[in-house]
């Protein structure tokens, strides 16, 4: 209750800041439009230069994009919200008065983009989001927000299937201290219940702190033999390794926030029994993936995680809509609407009526020290 609250506010707060910014630049002499369409991506750049791939991602479909030479020119154009709301709502000002922006892929922080998901809405641009899986952003469903991942109750779902099948009894939610963190657990905790596990305790990062030894008596006491893990790479590694270090020895199950090659970086030494979904399969790409992935390593040396992937996918799915000669926000909105064939490298791919997703997939990895293997 007390985080739909916040959210309200939230959301209250940023339609009124956003209303005086558009009346204040309808005032304003805009006569320095650029030709060009733009596509906006706002991003904590910190973050996901640190943790991720998804800069790289995007700097590779800007590329691409630049040599489809289409007329006008669709340049992208990335921009460092900070994963601060009040930045947030300020860009998300200025794209909803540019006409020149038709589309934005982003924000990446579900407490960012669920709120602000509803001024895109009130202004009328199209938004793609490829981080966010939690229900409330198209939940109300918009004309104008589209999620281009599977959502929680999709991954939550393969999570939990994964964990019967090794026999999972009784198990912990961990969950971080999010928007994100609450809804998924929240959906975790609902299946898992239906098919019959037993959620022991569903706990935040907030909570425990610095008392987990406190907390892991209880659990034990409750003959637990799983932990669900909701978070980023960060915080999900920390907990497996407070958890280890505490004698827990069972599954450890961890949502797609977590598929990261940075694992390595934060995971002690032999942590084992890791399992972690993906909403992509590297071993058997599709065709699409696997071209991107070859030019990926050509360039950077290495393989893209799942985020540079999402970030790529995003921006080339407005492209080839823009391609077919769309000038407005409001005319890529009902492409993305009514398409059957969105041109995604994960392959056959649309949007349902909900603007959810329709052609991805959730699979299982297990992690083995330094890499992920594929299990399911």
């Amino acid at each position: 209750m007390k985080t739909s609250y916040r959210i309200r506010l939230r959301v209250l707060a940023c339609i009124i800041t956003v209303l005086f910014c558009m009346t204040f630049l309808a005032s304003c002499d805009l006569t320095h439009r650029r030709s060009a369409q733009i596509l906006a991506v706002p991003v904590p750049l910190e973050y996901a230069e640190k943790n991720t791939d998804y800069i790289r991602g995007i700097e590779l479909a800007r590329e691409d994009i630049a040599a489809m030479d289409m007329q006008p020119e669709l340049i992208i154009q990335i921009d460092d919200d900070g994963g601060d709301f009040g930045r947030a709502v300020e860009l998300a000002g200025k794209y909803i008065n540019d006409s020149s922006v038709i589309g934005v892929v982003g924000h990446w922080y579900s407490g960012i983009c669920v709120p602000i998901s509803s001024v895109y809405s009130i202004g009328q641009k199209t938004l793609i989001v490829p981080t966010v899986s939690v229900p409330s952003l198209t939940s109300p469903s918009s004309e104008y927000v589209f999620r281009n991942i599977p959502a929680d109750t999709q991954i939550s779902k393969k999570m939990c299937d994964y964990a019967k099948s090794q026999n999972t009894e009784k198990a912990v939610i961990y969950y971080e201290d999010s928007v994100y963190g609450f809804e998924m657990s929240a959906e975790l905790q609902r299946y898992a219940f239906s098919i019959g596990i037993d959620v022991v305790d569903r706990v935040s990062s907030a909570i425990i702190e610095d008392s987990l030894t406190l907390w892991e008596r209880k659990w034990r006491a409750a003959d637990y033999d799983t932990v669900f893990i909701v978070g980023n790479v960060e915080i999900g590694a920390g907990f497996i390794n407070e958890v280890r270090g505490v004698g827990f020895s069972g599954s450890i199950i961890c949502s797609d926030g977590m598929d990261s090659a940075a694992l390595a970086r934060y995971l002690s030494p032999g942590t084992s029994d890791i399992t972690v979904s993906s909403i992509t399969n590297s071993e058997t790409p599709p065709q699409g993936i696997a071209q991107f992935v070859k030019r990926y390593m050509d360039r950077y040396g290495t393989s893209p995680d799942i985020w540079a992937i999402q970030g790529y996918d995003s921006a080339m799915i407005v492209a080839k809509a823009v391609s077919t000669g769309l000038k407005t926000t409001e005319e890529l909105s009902e492409y993305l609407s009514t398409s059957d064939s969105l041109g995604s490298i994960f392959g056959p791919t649309s949007f349902d009526e909900n603007h959810e997703i329709v052609g991805k997939s959730v699979y299982m990895k297990k992690w083995a020290g330094n890499k992920f293997e594929y299990i399911d």
